[in-house]
Parts: structure tokens; sequence; C-alpha cells
């Protein structure tokens, strides 16, 4: 799984950076410019220098340590491909320490956002007790929300929970998920 999100945000860098012609012509511009805007507190060139260092691309040395450092930078500024990505990394233990807590707020994150991945595996974790609290109202929530979008298995939790729900816990999760649709759910207080 983390290697086609590895390609997905590769090509993402690739396609949407507004410096990929300069990042093919020349290496050391290209990142030297990023350094600029991501010192400057710009979200998406954090992301980008995140995943060249991650990954070691555009003349760069892989350095994880590095990665890390900007992943959370991009993180904490909202860009949610940095969330999601900071999410899996806590929850594996790869590149950072395994803290399934904060996987869940990484999540959480990008799932407000409306990243139907994220939102599906924030709701594993609301399933599993995983990081959070067990709370099969909220995991029903999201994978709601993440079946909304066709992510795939989200609808099949779907059923499977409702299966198991009485009435007034599938009113609960109604509520919990027009609460994250309003934006009244804040990731912290997980």
């Amino acid at each position: 799984m983390v290697n086609i999100i590895r390609q997905w945000l590769l090509c993402w860098l690739l396609l949407l950076s507004p410096f990929t012609a300069v990042g093919l012509a020349d290496n050391d511009l290209y990142v030297k410019q990023l350094l600029q805007l991501a010192d400057q507190g710009d979200g998406e060139a954090q992301l980008a220098l995140a995943l060249l260092y991650e990954y070691g691309e555009q003349g760069l040395a892989r350095d994880p340590e590095k990665a890390l450092s900007w992943f959370l930078q991009a993180g904490k500024s909202g860009i949610p491909a940095a969330c999601l990505y900071l999410g899996i990394k806590f929850e594996n233990g790869s590149g950072a320490l395994r803290n399934p807590g904060a996987a869940a707020q990484w999540y959480c994150c990008a799932a407000r956002k409306g990243w139907a991945m994220a939102q599906f595996l924030l709701a594993e974790l609301y399933r599993q007790g995983k990081g959070v609290a067990a709370d099969h109202c909220r995991a029903l929530a999201w994978y709601g929300l993440a079946a909304e979008q066709g992510y795939p298995g989200a609808q099949e939790a779907v059923q499977q929970l409702t299966e198991k729900m009485n009435d007034a816990d599938r009113e609960k999760a109604a509520a919990i998920s027009s609460a994250i649709e309003e934006s009244a759910l804040d990731c912290r207080a997980l």
C-alpha cells in the first residue's frame, strides 16, 4: 500500500508542482526553489521536499530524518497528502516511532479534507480501538464518508457494522457524520 501511495504522491508532485519544468531541467535550481518556498512556510513545497528526501530523488540523498521533518511541517500546514502519509508512517512505524494515536490524528487531518483513504484508515483505527478508544459509531461515520466516494471495502464495512448496531447507535453515527461534514470535529481531541 505504501508503494502505491508513493507512486501517487510522486506523480502528484511531478504533475501539479509549478516547478516541474525547472525540476526536470535543473535539479539544483528546482531544489533551491523548493527549499526557499518551504522555509517560507509553503506546505506544498514542504511536502515536495519530504518526498524528495524520503526517496532520494532530484539529486538529493535519501534522508528519512529530513523527510519526516518536512512531512511534519507540511502536515502542520494542513496539506492532506502529508497528513495521510504521516498517518501511515506513525501507524506502521516506518521512518517514525509507531504511535497509533498520532496516526489517528494525522488520518483525521486528511479525512476531514475529504480524502477517502484517510477516512477509511481512520475508521479502521476506531473499529479496532487502535490508538483511539474503540468506537463503532465513529467507525461507521468515517466508513460511510469513504463509501460515498467509492473507496474499496468501505461499503462492505458499512454493511457489516450497520448489521451489528441498534437504531440508537446508527443515529449516533449519523450525528457524528453530520458533525464531520460541518467541520465541527477537532482532530486533536481524538
